[in-house]
């Protein structure tokens, strides 16, 4: 059953099985369940008690949500297989007999399925169950069937008193090695994808030879990748050289044989296949040995995280160990190992020299400083290195990737500890001194301005030490003191460190610092949080710094970041974090702005999260330091009441941490923990709202998630110190407390809502915020519609979602209806109400006024009023539109009115857009002066023209719009009114684009454009005219419009080929090579982004080309590149177009009068351009270790192979692209074998 799961049918068996498991889990049933499945809970009953806990741990409810995000969100699971993992992996960790393990394993599968059957009647689940059990059933059966055959193989060879093994015998070998519960054979994926294809091809061979990296990690890959292939035939490991001497003389064949000792000379066991694996440093002279690529980083990274590594220790452990099985063995495998490699027992001043740099290039610095620690040539170096290099346990390996090549350590880790011991205080005090001498020379990138960077990086001289050296020797630092203990050295490296740093005199030396500033801090965390806290008293550029944080245009590189990320390190120790959080509200008190979310602010919510801790303080001393920030820090106030409860945050980042260098473990948070911060930031949050109106509002966001002695608490404070504050701080308060009354009240079925006893609470205090003025009470009628706080709203419902947004608006209605009857008869000034709202920026002003206080008509007070205090004139807009829109206010009147008392030209256009015009000759807009005309024509809002309107009002509007509008604004009218107009009409109004003075770059009006030109390209694609005319009109439009947009001047260029040769000749150069000046150069600039976007192959026509046109439009082609003196150009550019060829009625590229042509024109130039245009069409593409670049290779072979009789010279196109692909594919699996 190959087809994924749907998200119902996950959830309906994910909850099926939990009720099965928690309905058997008393003692009885459990032991029912596997007693009477088979025979080793009788024999090991003690076991079972402790088994039984594992099962249900396997079916937790966590570890049921893995398995249900697995199969909703990853492709290739299905139900059956997850579930066998799950249930063989916990028996293979009891170490059950196999055989018995397996049918414990089919017999709990079918029981759940059973049961999810009787459980859930639905016929989707029924007929996915039947599929189930019969792919189950069958799996079973086969697997069954294999495992009695291995058994009986193995038994006959017991029987001869010969010694093997099964893949399942592996397997269980290495779960009783490894450190790890779920580490198996399963860990050890093929990953490689080349392999697979040959091996599979190969597999019934007598001889098969395989090159790995390992040949114990290759082994154990090819194992995996034979079980999971469940091949019929059986797999038999022998472990020694005696034993594989046995075989030879006894009647064993069809199976597959793998020797797993090392021999001179293994004999070949005949009737059987023959796996002979060797490592990489171990001669194999077959020329047809198979190559088992070394596995990506990424899937050992994937590989580790299986097996329960938390994914940051398992990036670090494959960084260290760059993915080598030997190291990383070390790391897995409970082993004690009492013989060292060549390289440790050499302990050579090359393999020194390598341990102390650490990591290094073939920059001439590099070299240098390696010459000096070694005292040889670095030629010599490097031959005594290479011994070393390609082995199963390298001490160094060479690192290719897209930032260059470099050699490093192998494992760090692992040469540290064995040649520690090595390092006397010669060579230690030559490496601290060309350590300072190295790094406080900074790079010549830091003399162009920071947002220069990206250009700088590759025009700029290279630094002569390489960063590559840099960070390694800095690391050397780490590993000498910290990591291996060498506390006296401690003191010189902080001070060193310290000399470092005291060399950074300005911004630019700050940013080249900043580079290699965590793995400092890491050194030297003393020396590094004494510079920064120097930095406040004595600024030396870090602020400026902070300050130009918008990064490279490129990369957006920002290097404050590694500041921060340094000061991250110090605030997980307990030692520095007091004082390192003392600097980040130091530095944000200069409230920077900043343009990604890295921040001073960003780490501090990190910190004082009162949900997670991922710092060094406990509870109590979070509480304290937050108290005093708040009493110290102008901003801290912000930052902890940004971490009360039910804030829209709820992720919280982790904090950047030491690689090497331990870190207090942060204290676990406990709810009874969470629970005492939320109550402590809440009142050190009230105790200084004092009466500021907008922290109160932010405290009111977050009541709801405390109890109701608190609420209260809080809400008596409130009260009183409303009465401190004045009138339109008041309102802002009690309004939100509205408005929270509403929201609670109106999701009451939400589990977040307030009770209603509660709520009550709320609107008594309410009640008594009493503004002095009693108008502020009347300023909420004026809130959004959609949100209107009712103080009694009906709730919601989602089935009747309809029905109550129409009751409440009523309500709202009748609300506002009375307070406006209220309002009046208390005898309140409107004008004063309008004062207050306009000031306050309340949404809806105008429009509430026309429908309510005016009853949805006219008043003159009100507008005089309007006019009075809202100088934008955004309300007076609102009123006039809604009575407008009524039809009960003559707007030309109305203006008229305005226009006396006014000279707003903005309110002016605007009201004038509200007409709906159904005569041009007595529209508003025709006596306005031309500054009106202008912003009318070129306004946002579209033209309101009516349906009765005649057909002279379109052609007026193209007209005038034209003559007084943008082109955005004529664009969109054609655009508009396409449908109201004949073809003609909108071809003349389109052509008359090329006469307007407008900027045709402005990518909005693509849409339109493209809109428009569709409908003209389908009327006029046959009249050569007109579609000269629009090719014309699509070349002007060139920056705007995409190729496939450009239909008419497809067809000018595929039918002739005049003008894309006018293109050439203004492009590029003559053949003598001909000066050119400067008018020509801007001419180029302008055309070449049309030129470019010109991708067509010439002469074709409803995806046909017929060689006789093909020729006609070549030869045309070349004639007018003789007389531009441009010949020489043919093939280059002949190459890039005819790339774009069909595909040929064979099925393969290019199409049949294409390849004639490419024979009879070939030359290298349109060889290379052909190449480089196909590889070009790739586009953007997402890289998966050259699995991608792979099978493009072998698709452009094959097409290759097909033309190679006949067209050979097309044929060596397509096996150069081939072969291209080839090459990116190997460049970018080693890429991804190097890099994490």
């Amino acid at each position: 059953m190959k087809e994924k799961i749907t998200d119902i049918l996950v959830d309906l068996l994910l909850s099926g099985v939990k009720e099965k498991i928690d309905s058997v889990r008393d003692d009885y049933k459990w032991r029912k369940l596997f007693v009477d499945t088979g025979d080793f809970w009788v024999n090991s009953p003690d076991t079972l008690d402790k088994f039984q806990e594992d099962l249900y741990l396997v079916f937790s409810k966590d570890n049921l949500s893995k398995i249900a995000k697995k199969l909703k969100d990853e492709n290739g699971y299905d139900f059956p297989q997850l579930l066998y993992s799950e249930l063989h992996n916990l028996m293979a960790s009891y170490e059950i007999p196999v055989v018995e393990a397996e049918t414990y394993i089919r017999n709990f599968m079918q029981m759940i399925m059973a049961y999810i059957k009787e459980k859930n009647p639905d016929k989707t689940m029924e007929m996915f169950l039947g599929d189930m059990r019969r792919e189950i059933g069958n799996y079973f059966d086969a697997l069954e069937a294999k495992l009695n055959l291995v058994s009986k193989e193995i038994s006959k060879l017991n029987n001869e008193k010969i010694v093997t093994y099964s893949i399942e015998d592996i397997d269980a070998q290495i779960r009783r090695e490894a450190k790890y519960k779920k580490m198996g054979l399963g860990f050890f994926k093929l990953d490689d994808e080349q392999f697979e294809t040959r091996f599979q091809t190969v597999i019934n061979d007598t001889k098969i030879y395989v090159v790995g990296k390992s040949r114990e990690e290759t082994t154990y890959r090819i194992l995996n990748e034979l079980r999971n292939k469940n091949y019929d035939r059986v797999t038999l490991v022998i472990k020694s050289e005696a034993e594989w001497n046995k075989l030879q003389s006894v009647n064993v064949s069809g199976n597959i044989l793998i020797p797993f000792f090392y021999a001179d000379k293994i004999a070949v066991i005949p009737n059987n296949t023959n796996i002979f694996v060797y490592g990489e440093d171990e001669p194999c002279y077959t020329q047809n040995k198979l190559i088992l690529r070394k596995r990506t980083k990424k899937n050992i990274i994937d590989s580790l995280e299986e097996i329960g590594i938390d994914a940051n220790e398992a990036y670090m452990i494959v960084d260290n160990t760059h993915g080598l099985y030997v190291p990383l063995k070390k790391k897995l495998f409970d082993e004690a190992v009492h013989d060292n490699p060549d390289w440790v027992k050499s302990n050579s001043e090359v393999v020194m020299a390598a341990l102390l740099c650490g990591k290094w290039t073939e920059a001439a610095g590099d070299k240098l400083v390696f010459e000096e620690l070694s005292g040889k040539e670095y030629a010599d170096c490097k031959r005594e290195l290479e011994k070393y290099l390609h082995r199963e346990n390298p001490y160094v390996v060479s690192n290719n990737s897209y930032r260059g090549s470099n050699m490093q350590l192998a494992s760090v880790e692992d040469a540290w500890e064995a040649l520690d011991l090595y390092i006397d205080d010669d060579i230690w005090n030559k490496f601290i001194n060309l350590f300072y001498e190295v790094l406080i020379e900074s790079e010549p990138i830091f003399e162009y301005p920071f947002e220069k960077h990206f250009e700088a990086s590759i025009y700029a001289q290279k630094p002569e030490w390489s960063p590559t050296l840099k960070k390694g020797m800095i690391r050397t630092l780490i590993m000498r003191a910290y990591y291996r203990g060498h506390e006296e050295n401690q003191r010189q490296i902080d001070n060193i460190v310290a000399r470092v740093l005291n060399t950074i005199t300005s911004k630019e030396r700050w940013g080249y610092i900043s580079q290699y500033f965590t793995e400092l801090c890491e050194a030297s965390p003393e020396s590094v949080l004494r510079k920064l806290e120097a930095e406040i008293e004595n600024p030396q550029g870090m602020l400026d710094l902070f300050v130009e944080n918008w990064g490279d245009f490129i990369t957006s590189r920002h290097y404050y970041t590694n500041i921060l990320w340094a000061v991250e390190q110090l605030i997980q120790q307990k030692k520095y974090v007091a004082r390192a959080l003392d600097w980040l509200w130091k530095i944000d008190s200069y409230n920077i702005t900043y343009s990604i979310s890295n921040s001073p602010k960003s780490v501090l919510e990190v910190v004082f999260c009162a949900w997670i801790n991922e710092c060094a303080l406990s509870v109590e001393k979070k509480i304290e330091l937050a108290r005093k920030a708040i009493e110290r820090y102008p901003n801290a106030w912000e930052v902890i009441a940004s971490e009360l409860p039910q804030t829209s945050n709820s992720i919280c980042s982790t904090l950047n941490a030491p690689k090497y260098r331990k870190i207090d473990e942060p204290e676990i948070i406990y709810v009874q923990d969470m629970n005492k911060t939320y109550i402590e930031y809440l009142r050190m949050c009230v105790d200084k709202a004092n009466t500021d109106a907008d922290r109160w509002i932010k405290i009111l966001k977050h009541m709801s998630s405390y109890d109701e002695s608190m609420q209260k608490e809080v809400l008596e404070k409130l009260v009183l110190s409303c009465k401190e504050m004045r009138d339109e701080e008041k309102i802002k308060v009690k309004n939100k407390i509205r408005c929270e009354i509403y929201r609670h009240r109106y999701f009451d079925n939400a589990t977040w809502s307030m009770p209603e006893e509660v709520l009550c609470k709320y609107e008594c205090a309410m009640h008594e915020i009493i503004p002095n003025e009693e108008i502020y009470d009347y300023l909420y009628v004026f809130f959004n519609e959609f949100d209107f706080p009712l103080l009694k709203p009906i709730s919601y419902s989602n089935e009747k979602s309809t029905k109550v947004f129409d009751e409440n608006r009523t309500l709202r209605e009748k609300e506002i209806h009375a307070k406006f009857k209220e309002f009046a008869e208390k005898g309140y000034s409107i004008d004063r109400l309008i004062q207050l709202a306009v000031r306050e920026e309340y949404d809806l002003v105008g429009s509430v006024l026309a429908q309510f206080y005016c009853g949805g008509t006219f008043n003159e007070k009100v507008l005089d009023s309007l006019m009075k205090n809202d100088n934008e004139g955004k309300q007076i807009y609102a009123y006039i539109s809604y009575l407008y829109n009524m039809g009960t206010i003559n707007l030309g009147m109305a203006i008229e009115r305005i226009k006396r008392i006014s000279e707003n030209k903005n309110l002016l256009t605007n009201l004038i857009s509200l007409e709906i015009i159904e005569d041009c000759g007595n529209a508003l807009i025709i006596k306005e002066d031309e500054s009106i005309k202008k912003m009318y024509w070129s306004r946002g809002s579209r033209l309101r023209i009516s349906r009765e309107a005649d057909h002279g009002v379109y052609i007026w509007a193209i007209h005038e719009c034209k003559k007084y509008g943008s082109l955005y604004t004529y664009l969109e009218l054609l655009y508009d009114i396409k449908d109201e107009i004949s073809v003609q009409e909108l071809y003349t109004a389109a052509i008359a684009i090329s006469g307007m003075k407008s900027n045709i770059e402005i990518s909005v009006t693509r849409y339109y454009l493209e809109q428009i030109l569709d409908t003209l390209q389908q009327a006029f694609a046959e009249d050569d005219e007109r579609c000269a005319e629009l090719a014309k009109l699509e070349w002007l439009c060139r920056d705007v419009l995409e190729w496939d947009h450009m239909k008419c001047m497809q067809k000018i260029m595929k039918n002739d080929p005049t003008f894309y040769a006018l293109l050439v000749s203004i492009i590029y150069k003559t053949d003598d090579n001909g000066a050119s000046d400067e008018a020509k150069r801007t001419s180029a600039n302008k055309v070449y982004s049309g030129f470019n976007k010109a991708k067509f192959c010439p002469t074709e026509k409803d995806g046909k080309v017929t060689y006789e046109n093909l020729k006609m439009w070549i030869e045309k082609f070349r004639q007018i590149l003789i007389s531009q003196k441009q010949e020489k150009l043919l093939g280059t550019l002949i190459g890039r177009l005819l790339a774009y060829s069909p595909i040929g009625e064979d099925g393969y590229s290019p199409c049949e009068a294409v390849r004639r042509v490419i024979e009879e024109y070939y030359t290298d130039s349109l060889k290379t351009s052909y190449v480089v245009t196909e590889e070009n069409k790739r586009g953007v593409y997402t890289v998966d270790a050259g699995k991608s670049e792979l099978i493009l290779h072998q698709r452009y072979q094959k097409n290759a192979e097909a033309l190679q009789e006949y067209y050979p010279r097309t044929a060596e196109i397509y096996f150069a692209i081939s072969d291209n692909y080839k090459r990116e594919a190997e460049y970018e699996r080693k890429h991804a074998e190097d890099e994490c």
